[in-house]
């Protein structure tokens, strides 16, 4: 938007309109940092992201009253440090098996009809996502369709994707009713103490899952599989691992990594260990693109 002119950027506002024709996005390819791998990114015309920036502005304010208190990704007044510090609140006090999980390519396999039935807007904004959803991407000049996912580099694109996850931990807190947990004396835990045992932490597409019984871990697993493959995505095999925050389990080191920003481990006398990662790994994480150009 810098480069235009103040006579072009009054043309472009009596422009913009719900309902104008969509453009396709224009793919570019980026190296994805540790990795031999390129991460696309699908970047709109200028037109169509002012347009998006309007409509974040109309939908942001309702998601934010909706969603989950646990998801810390992509929204604004949070940060991965407020993430780090509900996963730091919640095994502090006590040692927890953890489900360090990634989504795969979550942006890129949104189910687009999930997606808009989770937003339940009015039918003239419908039609318009819709249009930035199916619009296709320019890739050289190559027209592919877009069936599924919303592009990585659209204004509106990280707000969407948090609309597709929202959910997954009430998931996991309506499985609280299955847990077998019993206290010292023998007694079954009641509904409240055990909802408030389970924790699911969400930063985007990483989260984690903590609970003191591993039965309970895996069994959130399992449910967040089916639930995750309703909105066409899964996890990541190569970026999930079940460890336990102090002692090894199944061959697996103690602790785990979140966000290559924060590490939790054993310290030599046997409690936590909070640590950060080497500005190396913290200079990967800035790498990211996904603020950087959905802010502009």
């Amino acid at each position: 938007m810098k480069s235009l002119t103040p006579k072009q950027r009054l043309t472009l506002i009596n422009k913009i309109t719900l309902g104008s024709k969509v453009k396709p996005t224009r793919r570019v390819w980026i190296p994805k940092p540790g990795t031999d791998e390129k991460r696309p990114l699908g970047i709109p015309t200028m037109e169509d992201r002012a347009l998006q920036a309007l409509v974040k502005l109309v939908l942001e304010p309702e998601w934010e009253a909706r969603f989950e208190p646990n998801s810390y990704g992509l929204r604004p007044g949070r940060s991965c440090h407020d993430a780090i510090g509900a996963i730091f609140n919640a095994v502090s006090q006590k040692s927890k098996y953890v489900l360090d999980a990634d989504i795969s390519k979550c942006f890129d396999r949104i189910n687009h009809d999930v997606l808009l039935s989770k937003l339940n807007t009015y039918p003239t904004l419908r039609r318009q996502i819709r249009g930035w959803l199916k619009a296709g991407v320019m890739d050289g000049k190559n027209l592919f369709p877009t069936s599924e996912g919303t592009p990585q580099g659209g204004v509106i694109s990280p707000l969407l994707a948090n609309v597709a996850l929202h959910g997954i931990e009430e998931l996991i807190m309506s499985l609280a009713p299955k847990f077998e947990m019993r206290d010292s004396r023998g007694h079954t835990y009641g509904l409240r103490d055990k909802i408030k045992s389970i924790s699911l932490i969400r930063y985007a597409d990483d989260f984690v899952v903590l609970h003191e019984d591993v039965e309970v871990v895996k069994l959130c697993k399992v449910e967040i599989e089916k639930w995750l493959s309703d909105i066409g995505l899964e996890l990541k095999p190569s970026k999930t691992r079940l460890a336990h925050t102090l002692n090894k389990l199944d061959g697996e080191k103690p602790g785990f990594n979140f966000l290559l920003e924060f590490r939790l481990n054993k310290d030599e006398n046997g409690g936590l260990r909070r640590t950060r990662a080497t500005v190396k790994e913290r200079m990967r994480v800035k790498n990211k693109p996904i603020h950087s150009l959905n802010e502009q």
